[in-house]
């Protein structure tokens, strides 16, 4: 991960908030390093530290948290254009116990995409999660297979992908075959 250019607008219309985490100031600078933005208005929201981070595979998250005196937990929202709370996480190194909301516990994201499977020495097969997006379910899944041992991690489609669209076959005729068959 890098971290997204100073001069580049914060907070795009395309990315929705996808989650409330429990981490303190500490916890992200020390995974994020700090940050990049200090923002004394907060858009009303009062003085608020920013992270902005760009994945290599393609992911965009911004990471805003409340400016306080104390270094305590503190609740910090994830932004990103695109639901994907699992791989957010597994970029910034936290695990799902730090999330207090998730947009996705009161509307569940549709079925439909490229799920994460995991496999486990059993032979067990598991969906972690699905994604719109096949180069983050791609990612996710190196992700938490370069973490786990005895474990192995796929992406597999799930529900109806959209279809290639096939070039229009307009002006051409099929001629029948029988017609001009040759007799022996």
């Amino acid at each position: 991960m890098k971290p997204l250019p100073a001069n580049r607008p914060i907070l795009s219309r395309k990315q929705h908030r996808a989650c409330t985490l429990s981490v303190s100031w500490a916890e992200l600078e020390q995974r994020l390093g700090p940050p990049l933005a200090h923002d004394e208005e907060g858009d009303g929201l009062g003085p608020r530290y920013r992270w902005e981070l760009h994945c290599d595979c393609g992911l965009e998250l911004l990471v805003d948290l409340p400016r306080q005196p104390t270094r305590a937990p503190r609740e910090a929202v994830l932004w990103m254009e695109h639901l994907e709370v699992e791989h957010a996480l597994a970029h910034l190194g936290f695990s799902t116990n730090k999330v207090l909301w998730r947009a996705d516990m009161e509307n569940p994201l549709p079925l439909e995409g490229w799920a994460v499977v995991r496999q486990d020495d059993a032979g067990n097969q598991f969906d972690i999660c699905v994604l719109s997006v096949r180069a983050h379910a791609e990612c996710l899944a190196w992700l938490m297979e370069s973490r786990a041992h005895e474990q192995s991690y796929d992406v597999e489609p799930r529900g109806t992908l959209p279809r290639r669209v096939e070039p229009s076959r307009r002006g051409w005729a099929l001629i029948p075959q029988e017609e001009h068959a040759l007799s022996p």
